[in-house]
C-alpha cells in the first residue's frame, strides 16, 4: 500500500456523500495518508479512489492513539474506539457490519 504525507494531498472535489476526495499527482489517491505535526504522527486515513475507505486513526502528541474508527461511503462501520492520553479506553461503539449501499444485496 502506498503511503503519502497529507501535505502532498490535494482536496479538489467531494464525493456523492459530501466527503472529501483526496488527490495525489492529479489522480484520486488509493493508499494511506499520514499527517505529522512537529515530526509526530497525528493521523492516518485509508483511502480508495480518493474516498475514505477503511481505518482512520488520530493520535495524541505523545504518540498514543486517541481515536480509531472505520468508514466507507461516508458512514462508520465496525468498532469505533476512543482512548485518553494515558492509553485507557474511554469508550467503544459497534456500528455493525460494513456499510452496504444496496440493502438488497
Amino acid at each position: 500500500m502506498m503511503t503519502v504525507n497529507f501535505d502532498d494531498i490535494e482536496i479538489l472535489a467531494t464525493d456523492d456523500g459530501g466527503g472529501n476526495i483526496y488527490y495525489h499527482n492529479n489522480e484520486p489517491f488509493t493508499g494511506l495518508i499520514v499527517e505529522y505535526h512537529h515530526g509526530i504522527l497525528i493521523g492516518e486515513i485509508t483511502v480508495v479512489k480518493g474516498s475514505k475507505n477503511g481505518r482512520i486513526a488520530l493520535y495524541y502528541d505523545n504518540g498514543r492513539i486517541q481515536r480509531e474508527y472505520f468508514q466507507r461511503y461516508n458512514r462508520p462501520y465496525g468498532i469505533a474506539k476512543e482512548w485518553d492520553k494515558a492509553g485507557n479506553l474511554l469508550q467503544q461503539h459497534d456500528f455493525g457490519l460494513e456499510y452496504n449501499p444496496d440493502p438488497y444485496l
